[in-house]
């Protein structure tokens, strides 16, 4: 970064870099390139002088809108000599001929496309808005962004000029104005030895969260249960999602430290909280065993990997159905999900006469299926099998497995949503329990009296 002032129209020119190199082409160059990143984050923090500008504050959204205006287009491919830095500010002319010339040649790069900005093409600005609406650049910006006290009838004015421009916030103008960037990680603790692709209930998610996301104008990004990894990422969140946090989560701790905004889905056991959503695990099983196993049985609840709470809800639920029919709930748990200590909790069950079992998940429910069926026991005729998780996996098993169905898509769209209300400090998330749905199957049918 230039150490001499420098100020907005220059550095709007330097914002004309094009991203670093082919590996950094995912992102812009506000986000990849160090100097540039280092010059943004020295101007919202006051930290760097800019000449021509009245405030010392930090540049409003209508000057964000202009800026990005030269941001290069995503994929513009790396210069003929290497990495491109800031060394001082030049004209704009000379940074678009400059970007031109190094995205060109045999470098095996391919060909820039073209930005809205650099083809002559009027991009449509917050400024514009304004005109159309016939109010200030500062009441556009409070209009779309959500924030400000103004009457009903003027959002609605300025949203309609809005839609009517085709105009779009830039996501990274938004970010920057709130002292970030837009992005959002996701998260998921460990559970044993599974990984997101072994879970289509954490695929589910991931997945819709992303889309959610990405359609408010914000970049997701999977990051590792780690603490000592996120501590070496330098690109600052605007928030995070957490999936399954463990008991003592030492990521939320991290995120508490760093004062980055976080919802969970499922709840750390130890924290007294109210920023998490999940399904309602006690009342589904409770309800699950009021239709399928009859008074005074003895159930055996088997669990595996580390404490979550969606682990220690069903187990109340179990318990809580068996305190009001006469029945018992025991627990045997699980190092991981290898046969022999599959094997070695079901012998134990079995030899305390259970005929009811409960497994915390559908892959757990599919070991202890083959275990019984290995033993020579018959389902549900023996032994009813149930599970906390619903997947197709348990619905094609043989017999299929009875269990209380998740419904994935709809948390994550509402946790997705409660995380951007809390960036954008629209309102407070509550702790949430979605209601869950009987998958009444063979190895559990409806029981009768």
């Amino acid at each position: 970064m230039p150490s001499a002032p420098i100020s907005a129209k220059q550095f709007k020119a330097a914002c004309a870099l094009k991203a670093r190199s082919m590996a950094d082409c995912a992102m812009s160059a506000v986000f990849t390139c160090p100097e540039l990143r280092a010059a943004v984050m020295a101007l919202i923090d006051d930290q760097g002088p800019i000449s021509k500008r009245k405030s010392s504050s930090p540049f409003t959204l209508a000057e964000w809108d202009e800026i990005t205006l030269w941001l290069p287009p995503i994929g513009a491919g790396c210069g003929a000599n290497g990495p491109t830095s800031v060394v001082s500010p030049v004209s704009v002319r000379t940074m678009q001929k400059r970007f031109f010339k190094e995205s060109s040649g045999s470098t095996g790069c391919q060909e820039p496309v073209t930005s809205t900005a650099m083809s002559g093409i009027k991009r449509t600005t917050i400024r514009d808005v304004a005109a159309a609406a016939g109010v200030s650049v500062t009441t556009v910006s409070d209009a779309l962004s959500g924030k400000g006290r103004l009457p009903e009838e003027t959002r609605k004015k300025v949203q309609a000029a809005a839609e009517k421009l085709s105009y779009r916030p830039s996501a990274i103008a938004l970010g920057l104005r709130e002292r970030g960037l837009g992005l959002v990680g996701l998260c998921i603790a460990p559970a044993g030895e599974a990984m997101l692709t072994d879970v289509g209930y954490w695929a589910t998610i991931v997945t819709r969260i992303s889309q959610t996301v990405l359609s408010e104008g914000l970049a997701p990004v999977l990051l590792p249960h780690n603490v000592d990894m996120l501590a070496r990422l330098k690109i600052p969140l605007d928030g995070a999602i957490v999936i399954d946090p463990l008991e003592g989560d030492s990521v939320l701790t991290f995120f508490e430290k760093k004062r980055i905004r976080y919802v969970t889905i499922g709840r750390d056991l130890r924290r007294d909280n109210r920023s998490w959503l999940d399904d309602d695990n006690a009342d589904g099983v409770s309800r699950l065993l009021e239709q399928t196993v009859a008074p005074g049985t003895a159930v055996a609840f088997v669990t595996i990997g580390p404490k979550k709470s969606y682990v220690v809800d069903a187990l109340d639920g179990a318990k809580q159905w068996a305190c009001s029919k006469g029945s018992s709930v025991e627990a045997y748990h699980c190092e991981n999900i290898d046969s022999h200590n599959v094997e070695a909790a079901l012998g134990l069950a079995l030899e305390r006469g259970a005929t009811a079992i409960i497994a915390q998940h559908d892959r757990l429910a599919l070991r202890l299926l083959a275990a019984l069926k290995a033993r020579g026991i018959q389902v549900p005729k023996d032994v009813r099998l149930l599970s906390v998780v619903d997947t197709p996996e348990l619905e094609q098993a043989s017999p299929s497995i009875t269990a209380v169905r998740q419904h994935p898509r709809q948390l994550a769209d509402m946790t997705a949503h409660a995380l951007i209300d809390l960036i954008r400090g629209k309102s407070e998330l509550q702790a949430t329990f979605l209601p869950m749905e009987i998958m009444i199957r063979e190895s559990a049918p409806i029981r009768i009296g």
